[in-house]
């Protein structure tokens, strides 16, 4: 572990006031904030080039003791008289010089009547090199990352000069300045959404500054970081996300703030009237039935904004809505008499939403995962009560960002698609000839899927079963399902925000799907390859790149794409039924006007 106290020296203090600030060749303004994390192997350790040091004057010896005045009068040889032989007091021996102290900064011994040893450059050496095993310089902001990433991130960091296979460039890391081309260069994704491990970095001055991302509030990054506020030393900072970039190189974690929020979910009968459901910024669950206006389930602000609610219509047309709470808990409600009826039927991460499903038998199953990672399922039994959750999988898998869907197929057979940590999908489906009632759990073979978009699974006119993914590339594949196999994944065209889940839906005969880019364009597309589309392509206004959108049926208004701006929901109409053209209308409202 580090020494606690860094930046108390005179010298630190000076600089910190005078706003000098060191950063592997950048100038700025920062505060010191040290750390008991800072376990670091070279730190305050070695040695930099010092400035030439006046030489230490050695204390003057002592003055003698002056012999004393004879006294007048006083018998010869008598004390104090003529003759007498004065008595002599030894002078003190000079005292010893202080044990020299060991400058943490510099990593040099100095004598403490002295002045503090002064780096000439920041430059330190440990047994006789300068560089780390990256080849980076010691105590350096780089070199410090390139540490952390190798040891808290488990990844392989490699800083050797050579040439991308596919680009042709440089891939040498080098100066800070240069690691967000050169993590582009290698595939990597580089964004202004920070996550937990994740690499911040900023060009700002001669050779820019890189930090690794500790911890993540509402608008805020904090950072660890060396050679900043304190020359080659350790230390933390809370700033504004807009600070840096970042390189998502290997993420501990995403952040937690992104989960999978929606500002609108439905359940369509038929008909086209479809129920609604929201949970607002507030943490605050709304629904609404078609044509009425929305009611409050449950008690206000209880639940988690980060979670979209889940809806379905039983065989007898009435809703079952799932939510996540603050806390975790699961909770589903169903109207009844005397308003709703709510249950405790299981616990979710607070960024990920249930899934909710009805089996054979028409009776209501959640699937949610737990904030350990583990996937779990419970069913309502006829007797009314809900079963103990019945683990799915490994425990401790499944990613905490991105829900588990459900979707239903030509055939009449739930699948189950849910995400691992690393971004690999898993479905299974309800199998009748098992006890569990549900098939084997098997993987999908495709590239990485990104942890923080939520697949869709969506089931068109002719009776085929879709499911889209964002990947962490940002690329949408696109699987369909033939009998009990998955179609190899196909791309869509464009490239879209890994942090936002895309939306499905059929509109005028095709699949459209609503998706974010990570500019934060909301646009609307056809949802398969090599298919067109006759409705205007819709480029609805800018969106939160972390944000989902929806895509809402309003009965004789149309549909209607939905996004989260700040605290507002904003709706853009796509298509227009051909009843509110001919004058056959029915209710105009149906679920939450937007």
């Amino acid at each position: 572990m580090g020494v606690r106290g860094r930046g108390r020296g005179p010298r630190r203090l000076v600089a910190a006031l005078l706003g000098i600030v060191f950063t592997t060749g950048a100038w700025g303004v920062a505060a010191p904030s040290a750390r008991a994390a800072d376990d670091y192997p070279w730190a305050w350790q070695g040695q930099c080039p010092i400035l030439p040091q006046e030489p230490i004057e050695p204390e003057p010896a002592p003055t003698p003791t002056p012999a004393p005045t004879p006294t007048p009068g006083a018998p010869a040889g008598a004390a104090g008289g003529p003759g007498a032989t004065a008595p002599t007091t030894p002078p003190p021996p000079p005292p010893p010089p202080p044990p020299p102290v060991l400058d943490p900064v510099s990593g040099h011994l100095y004598d403490p009547r002295g002045p503090r040893p002064t780096c000439a450059r920041g430059v330190w050496f440990v047994d006789g090199s300068m560089g780390d095993q990256w080849g980076f310089a010691l105590r350096n902001c780089t070199s410090f990352v390139a540490w952390r990433l190798n040891r808290t991130n488990g990844m392989a960091f490699e800083n050797r000069p050579g040439t991308n296979d596919d680009s042709g460039k440089d891939v040498h890391w080098g100066d800070a300045h240069n690691w967000d081309d050169t993590a582009r260069a290698l595939g990597h994704r580089v964004d202004g959404v920070p996550a937990i491990g994740a690499v911040a970095q900023t060009d700002a001055g001669r050779v820019g500054h890189v930090a690794w991302v500790v911890g993540i509030g509402p608008g805020t990054v904090t950072v660890e970081e060396y050679n900043h506020a304190v020359r080659g030393g350790y230390g933390t900072r809370t700033v504004p996300v807009d600070t840096f970039r970042y390189l998502h190189l290997r993420d501990v974690e995403p952040s937690p703030l992104i989960g999978s929020d929606r500002p609108l979910v439905e359940a369509r009968f038929a008909s086209g009237h479809a129920w609604t459901a929201r949970v607002e910024d507030s943490g605050t669950l709304r629904v609404a039935r078609p044509g009425r206006p929305s009611r409050v389930v449950g008690t206000r602000g209880s639940f988690s904004p980060l979670a979209a609610p889940t809806l379905v219509l039983d065989e007898h047309g009435r809703p079952w809505v799932a939510a996540t709470t603050r806390t975790g808990d699961v909770v589903v409600a169903t109207p009844g008499r005397r308003g709703w009826t709510l249950r405790r039927v299981g616990s979710s991460a607070p960024t990920a939403s249930p899934a909710l499903a009805l089996s054979d038998r028409g009776r209501p199953a959640v699937v949610a995962t737990t904030a350990a990672g583990t996937l779990a399922t419970s069913r309502r039994r006829a007797d009314g009560r809900w079963s103990r959750p019945r683990r799915i999988g490994r425990a401790g898998t499944w990613a905490t960002h991105a829900a588990p869907v459900t979707g239903v197929d030509a055939s009449g057979r739930t699948w189950l698609v849910a995400m691992t940590r690393r971004g690999r999908l898993h479905v299974q489906r309800t199998a009748t000839d098992r006890p569990s009632g549900w098939s084997r759990l098997r993987p999908l073979r495709g590239a990485r899927a990104s942890v923080t978009s939520t697949p869709s699974l969506t089931l068109d006119g002719d009776g085929v079963l879709h499911l889209h993914q964002t990947g962490y590339d940002g690329v949408v594949a696109v699987r369909s399902l033939a009998g009990d196999r998955w179609s190899r994944p196909e791309a869509l065209e464009g490239e879209w925000s890994p942090y936002s889940s895309p939306a499905v839906q059929e509109m005028d005969g095709e699949l459209h799907l609503a998706a974010v880019t990570p500019g934060g364009r909301l646009l609307v597309r056809p949802a398969l390859p090599g298919t067109a589309s006759r409705l205007r392509q819709l480029a609805a206004r800018s969106a939160d790149p972390t944000r989902s959108p929806s895509l809402v049926t309003r009965s004789n208004s149309g549909v209607y794409v939905m996004s989260s701006e700040g605290r507002r929901h904003a709706a853009t109409l796509v298509l227009r039924p051909a009843s509110a053209l001919t004058g056959d209308h029915g209710p105009t409202r149906a679920g939450i006007a937007p």
